[in-house]
This record gives C-alpha cells, structure tokens and sequence, in this order.
C-alpha cells in the first residue's frame, strides 16, 4: 500500500514544476555559537574588566573554531549573551520589555548569518565554449578567496519609481538599471587607523574596512602623506566593491565630522573627473563577465563628497509655539493642526537645503595670494579630518583590513575589493592615474557648494566626543540640528548611451542643491534601517552605515 501511494504521488507530479532538488544550490546552514558573558552581571565590575572579560571571550572563540573544518567554519558566528537575560527575573510588567528585547537580539543574530556564496556549479559544459564554461571558470579562479559571504538583511528599503520612470516603463521602455554605493568614514580615537563602511540605496550592502595610518617614528620621511595614502586605499577599496558587480554606480562619500582643507585637495584629485573616466574604461576592459551593454559593466556615474557636523546655533523650542490664527486660520483650525507633539511620537525628519556660490571671485588688480576661507578646524586640533593635516609630512604603507563586524554582533568578514577582483586587478594604472592628475590644475570651487540642514526628533546615537567639540550644548538637543556641506560634486562622467537616455537621475544634476538633497533624504531613508524592535522605532537620525561606522569607533576606542 505504501509503495502504491509513493507511485500516486509521482504520478501527480507530472506536468507540475519540479521542486528543484536537482538544480538547486546547496548552501550550509548557518551556525551560531552564544557565549553567556558570566562577568558582567554587577555593575561596578562591568565599567572595570569590560573590555579584557569581552577579549577573553573572543579568543576563546578563536581558537575553537581552529579545530573546525574550513566548510563549517566559515559558516559560525558568534554571539555574546550577558547573563542578566539568562539570570535576571523578570516581573509581569517588564515581560513585554524583556521579550521585545530578545527580538533585538534575534534580528541582531540573523544580521551576521551572512549566506556564503557557491563555489561549484551542479551543470557540467559539453563545449569549450559559452557563458556556463566562464562562469566554471570564473568560480575556480585560484585568485578567488575561499569563502565569499553575502550580506543577508531582515528588511531593505522599497525601491520607489518616479512617475516618469512609471510612464516610460508602461510604453515598453527598459529601466534603467544603477546603484549608489554609500561611503562614511572618520579617524579612529588614537589617529592610528581609518574606518570606513559602506551601504547602497537599498541597504542590501553592508561592508567595513579598516586602513592602517600610523607611522612609527624610524619609517617616518619628509615626503610623502599618511593622509593621501589612506585616502588612496580608502577610495580603492571602494572600487573593490564596485568591480564585483555588473551595475553602473553613482558614489557618495559621508565624512562624519568637518571636512579639512588638505583633506579636500586630496579628494579633489581622487575625484577629478579625468581619473573617473579612466577607472570605468579600466573597469570596462577588466570585467570578462560582463555583457557588451554600458548598463551592464561595473562603472562609476558621478561621485560627490558630502562632510556632517553638528549645528549648535539653531534652537526650535516647542513650548513657545503659539496657537493663535496663522495666515488667517481660525484659531479652532490652527490648534488642531499645530500641536507639537513630537517628541513623544515616532521620530521624524526634517531637511531643509539651499546652494552658495560656486564661483570664486578673484581680484586680478592685486598681486596679494588669494585665500579661499575653507571650513576651519578646532582649535583644540580634536576635530575631523583635520587630524590627517597633523600627519602631511609622514610616510606610511597602510594596511587594509576587516577585523571588526559591520554590525553590532557580526562576524569579520573579507572585503570583495581587497582580495579578489574578477578578472583582473582593479589597482592597476593607480600610480598613472595619480600623475596624471597632479598634472591637471587643481579648481577647487569655493566651499561648500551647497548647505543642507538635518533636523530630526530622533536621537544621533553614542557619537565620538570630538564630532560635538564644536558645540556640546547640541548633544542633547531634541530635535536635533546637524549641517551636511557639499564639497565636491563630479557628474555625467560617462559618454556612453546610458546618459542619453530620457531619465536623469539627481546626482547628475548640475544644480549643488539637488544633489545634496537626494543624499539627505537618502540617509534619512536609510536610518530606518536601524529601527529598534524593542522601540518600534529607529535607534539613529543617521543612515545604517554611519551607525555602523560608529560602533566600529566605539569598539576599537573600548576594546583595543
């Protein structure tokens, strides 16, 4: 009977689609070791041996997994659990709590489990020819690492079309198909290393990077910058990630913190438009995967550089509103409308930019040197990059690594762009690159371009101390104020079809103020991807990766 309903079920199957048992990859499954922290359960203690009792932990983490296989190795995570969840009791009031708690910390395990990626394919190539050889090929290449790990979001942002989009696509127009890759960075506590992280407009990437600038004093020269060299590895590592992909990408690059004067002629060269051009043709020519289609070959659009700092001058006092008429409302009307209560609710943001001038003025009936008034540094020296100024004359090799996660609980990961590059090396030509722009003449617009203000009733987060240096008073501040300065902005660098098309996109706007606006509605967009379970509500006013950039500085300021 048995073997009878075995054949019915078969013979049912016939003419439905397969199951894909055959075809399918088989991915391992994810493996996460929790670790009951038993030294933080009194408080004096954890403020003390914090950081050496979390060290300890992690190496023994370490060496437990050296007696695992390589297959089921790359597959383990780690999370550290205090034992006040295990050991604490928990009344009938703060149930709800606990529980929306431990859904913080499930979100935060699924967050690391990142899918490895295959390294075989289940068909098997007839020819010596064709697209399913190449990608044989291309998985077996011994410049490929061993494990690839892709980033496996809860939740990503909702791709919104515009209306024109909508129209075009309803007449039979193909989309467009393009990303925009995300940067923030800043300087670790010691000015010993660069940290950096990265997202795109989706939030489907997470990657962090961490670029070694110190510089002993016996390897320290005259000539030669730490600044430069950590810029240059910054911005090639950023082309890693570009080149493991087969999108046109539009750049932004976040400084957490004011933005230098010697920091912005670097990033001037970087991003000149000349060297663009000649990284997506090198791209274009490195990339054997890729289709014929300028829409199909890794390449970079436009690229812009954006600074965010605090601004402690502006005050919005709620309790001072008045509910009288306005614009000669009824006063009935106006305090329906007008009751500020936002605080209270869930956050909101509001943004608010305009652009200055982007011409400098330049007295020709005087011999005297211009001076182009750049946003200043702290006195105190604490201040954004204006610490990379303190290291022009040092020369270093900077070493770029991924030791720490890109999110609260993650496990270390390998950058795609600082290990494997598919189909060529995308560093190469660096150097010409470089000589090549030192020769073009540095027009620096004068600063900012265009202004934007972030004003938002969500709260910035555990910020470094120096980011508030220029005015502590607004760390506290609800709604918070933060100022966002548009330095450099190189659109339409491409010539190809993919700008001729009917569709343009903001970041390739001439307008200064379009620009910045896209980006801040984009970090807005993406803070919402730091929402909070616990809260029902998002844990920064700041996109995702800036807050990661943030425990990043936190961890290695606590642990190292």
């Amino acid at each position: 009977a048995h073997n009878e309903v075995s054949h019915t079920m078969e013979r049912d199957k016939v003419g439905k689609p397969t199951d894909g048992e055959s075809h399918a990859v088989s991915y391992p499954p994810a493996i996460v070791v929790y670790i009951v922290d038993p030294f933080s359960y009194e408080d004096a203690d954890r403020e003390v041996h914090s950081s050496t009792y979390t060290l300890g932990l992690l190496r023994c983490y370490m060496e437990m997994l050296q007696f695992l296989p390589a297959r089921i190795r790359n597959a383990v995570s780690v999370q550290i659990v205090p034992c006040q969840y295990l050991l604490q009791p928990v009344h009938s009031g703060e149930r709800r709590v606990y529980s929306q708690h431990l859904k913080s910390l499930a979100f935060s395990v699924f967050t690391q489990c990142r899918r490895p990626l295959p390294n075989s394919t289940n068909f098997k190539a007839l020819t010596g020819f064709g697209p399913g050889l190449a990608i044989d090929m291309a998985l077996k290449n011994p410049e490929r690492p061993e494990c690839l790990r892709l980033y496996t979001p809860p939740f990503i942002l909702a791709p919104v079309k515009d209306k024109q989009t909508e129209l075009g696509e309803t007449f039979g127009e193909a989309s467009q198909k393009y990303n925009v890759l995300f940067v923030g960075y800043c300087l670790s506590h010691d000015q010993r290393w660069l940290l950096a992280s990265c997202t795109d407009q989706h939030g489907e990437l997470l990657e962090t990077c961490i670029i070694s600038i110190d510089v002993p004093n016996r390897a320290r020269r005259k000539k030669g910058s730490a600044r430069r060299l950590g810029l240059q590895k910054l911005w090639e590592w950023c082309l890693g990630l570009v080149q493991v992909t087969s999108l046109p990408w539009r750049v932004v690059i976040g400084r957490l913190g004011r933005m230098g004067h010697g920091e912005l002629r670097d990033w001037s060269i970087l991003l000149s438009r000349r060297n663009l051009q000649s990284l997506s043709k090198r791209l274009k020519e490195t990339c054997r995967m890729c289709g014929i289609s300028a829409a199909d070959t890794p390449s970079i659009l436009s690229a812009c550089l954006v600074a965010m700092e605090p601004q402690g001058s502006f005050v919005i006092m709620p309790d001072s509103v008045s509910t009288g008429s306005v614009f000669g409302r009824s006063t009935t009307l106006n305090m329906q409308t007008s009751q500020l209560s936002t605080p209270q609710d869930t956050s909101c943001t509001h943004i608010l930019v305009f652009p200055t001038s982007a011409m400098v003025q330049v007295n020709t009936n005087t011999s005297e040197p211009i001076d182009i008034n750049f946003n200043p540094i702290n006195p105190d020296g604490s201040d954004g990059m204006g610490l990379f100024d303190l290291f022009d004359n040092d020369m270093v090799d900077p070493d770029l690594i991924n030791i720490l996660p890109n999110s609260p609980t993650t496990s270390p990961v390998h950058s795609p762009g600082s290990h494997y590059h598919q189909g060529g090396d995308g560093s190469k030509g660096q150097s010409a690159d470089r000589m090549e722009s030192h020769e073009e003449a540095l027009n620096i617009l004068q600063q900012p371009m265009a202004l934007g203000y972030f004003v938002s009733t969500a709260k910035a987060g555990p910020l470094p101390d120096w980011f508030w240096s220029a005015c502590p008073q607004a760390q506290n501040q609800c709604p918070l104020f933060l100022k966002a300065s548009l330095h450099l902005h190189v659109s339409s660098v491409q010539s190809d079809e993919l700008l001729h098309s009917k569709h343009s996109h903001p970041l390739d706007s001439n307008h200064t103020s379009d620009v910045l606006r896209f980006v801040l509605e984009q970090y807005n967009a993406l803070s919402w991807l730091t929402c909070d379970p616990a809260t029902q509500d998002r844990r920064s006013c700041l996109p995702v990766h800036f807050v990661v950039l943030t425990q990043m500085y936190n961890f290695i300021m606590n642990m190292l």
